[in-house]
């Protein structure tokens, strides 16, 4: 215990007091334990080496978020930017909420809810107000611990290409985020946690990074976790090493450092370095982000639907997986009116398919608008192709992969776009979302009801593996028994909005659309 009578967790490497204590609910928030080196000087694009040795106590005070970028086609929808803390390279930190049973050793072996905020792979931060584990201690009655890390973010952490995969330091946010997930194997027994009852949960980039960690090296890599909770697991499918070297070289150009490789990156000014991260990810087609996970040919082999549908993929994880009802409209353009408004963007974002590849996703996938065709827009056209090559087929093909082990659900509760359902997840009796609740005229701070519902679906998976096990029961909206998972023409799936809570078809996983997604067939090259 430190002078204050906090408690401190004592590592080999540094010890930390606890911030704060929160004496109605029981619990310790532990803040900016270093996980890792700060990355930076010769350590900026170097896989994360351990933490430095520090004297004294630290109080947690100290800690940053990664440097941020964002688009400029992407001002509304997913509240990303606002954190606690300023801007740095040094951001490798994690935050620990443990109920204070634990701390006291009155309880041991507690399971660990471990969070990968999203955020396109170019914003976001643990320190996120929304992202407060104080629920799921609540709903889990103090019987979880709670972990959420920063990793590395757009340029800094997401470069790729023949020159960062030369060096094997492509990928690196996700060898962030799994250096994280070891330190809880190493230190989280400290805090009476179970490091064999983990459970990974993010969403959107946070989601689609634990399918790169299912993967890794073919999935022949423990990924640290024993369950996995994907919200809108979403990426862009980047592959083509062509594409990856136009980025990366986008990126050395604007900091001064085209055609001379990462020795020269890792000599400027951070200023530099950021100001080059901006300027790629400022300027980003419409609904992407600029940077993120990609092929590297060594720990990320293949798109990950491609290797979970070869069979090569760590199995041993038990899964639930799903998405909003509306997943693409905020990535597709509104002002797209016309049939080459929509080729020309097949045409950018898939360049290394042939023109026949191209000819199928528009006249057969994706049909133009009109009489008796599915889209009435060719916003919605767009918006359909979008969610599903950039997030629901990837729900499919996790849980054709986990046959058995797979729970999945859809948020369908208006307006169902992109991130809506972390307002439920995140729900608390004094959360307030401002202007996001007004754009979206979002009924939820007049009923927890459905929040509550699905927060105790998620702990109770957590704990057990079993949704239904310790899930709370509730008048309204109904709590059904969630079934596990069926991938038919539809995943069967628990379908959430205010006023239902039912198993039914996921309109948004047909097997025709997302077997092409999921497949190779419309990769004409890797070069």
């Amino acid at each position: 215990m430190g002078k204050d009578g906090m408690p401190v967790l004592n590592l080999p490497y540094a010890s930390y007091k606890a911030r704060y204590y929160d004496r109605s609910d029981d619990y310790y928030h532990f803040t900016n334990i270093r996980f890792a080196a700060p990355p930076t000087g010769a350590l900026r694009w170097k896989r994360p080496q351990p933490p430095l040795k520090q004297e004294g106590i630290q109080d947690g005070t100290v800690g940053y978020q990664c440097y941020q970028a964002l688009p400029k086609t992407f001002s509304i929808g997913l509240p990303f930017l606002e954190a606690l803390e300023p801007s740095s390279e040094d951001c490798l930190f994690l935050d620990i909420r443990v109920p204070g049973k634990a701390v006291r050793g009155e309880v041991k072996n507690l399971p660990v809810l471990f969070w990968i905020f999203g955020g396109g792979y170019a914003m976001g931060s643990k320190s996120f107000f929304l992202y407060d584990g104080h629920p799921f201690l609540n709903i889990a009655k103090n019987n979880i611990i709670w972990v959420a890390p920063n990793y590395r973010l757009g340029a800094f952490g997401w470069l790729n290409g023949p020159i960062p995969q030369a060096e094997g330091v492509a990928n690196l946010g996700i060898h962030d985020q799994r250096a994280a997930l070891q330190w809880v194997q190493n230190y989280i027994g400290l805090l009476n946690g179970d490091k064999t009852q983990v459970t990974a949960m993010g969403e959107s980039a946070g989601a689609g990074s634990i399918m790169h960690h299912l993967v890794a090296e073919g999935g022949t890599v423990d990924p640290l976790f024993k369950r996995a909770i994907m919200q809108s697991p979403a990426f862009e499918p980047l592959y083509s090493r062509s594409r990856l070297h136009t980025q990366y070289e986008a990126f050395a150009s604007l900091a001064g450092c085209g055609g001379k490789g990462l020795d020269c990156l890792r000599s400027k000014p951070v200023e530099v370095l950021q100001a080059a991260n901006i300027g790629v990810v400022e300027p980003s087609q419409y609904g992407t982000f600029g940077f993120g996970p990609g092929v590297d040919h060594s720990y990320i082999r293949d798109l990950p639907a491609a290797e979970l549908a070869a069979g090569k993929y760590w199995k041993d994880v038990e899964i639930i997986t799903g998405h909003t009802s509306n997943e693409g409209y905020l990535f597709s353009n509104p002002t797209f009116t016309t049939n080459k408004h929509v080729e020309d963007y097949i045409a950018f974002n898939f360049q290394n398919t042939t023109a026949a590849v191209r000819q199928t996703i528009t006249g057969q996938l994706y049909p133009a608008p009109g009489l008796f065709k599915p889209y009435s827009s060719q916003f919605e056209r767009t918006a359909q192709m979008v969610g599903e090559f950039v997030c629901t087929c990837n729900v499919r093909a996790l849980v054709e992969a986990y046959a058995n082990k797979a729970y999945a659900y859809v948020f369908s509760a208006p307006p169902g776009i992109h991130g809506l359902d972390l307002v439920f997840t995140f729900w608390r009796t004094d959360l307030n979302i401002g202007q996001f609740q007004l754009d979206f005229n979002i009924p939820i701070l007049s009923n927890g009801n459905l929040a509550t519902l699905w927060q105790s679906y998620l702990v109770s998976f957590a704990r057990s593996g079993d949704p239904n096990k310790h899930r709370q029961l509730l008048s309204l909206p109904l709590g059904k028994t969630w079934s596990k998972a069926t991938a038919g023409a539809q995943v069967n799936a628990l379908d959430l909005n205010f006023d239902r809570v039912n198993m039914q078809a996921d309109e948004d996983t047909p097997r025709d659309r997302c077997n092409f997604w999921n497949g190779k067939s419309w990769r004409a090259s890797q070069d």
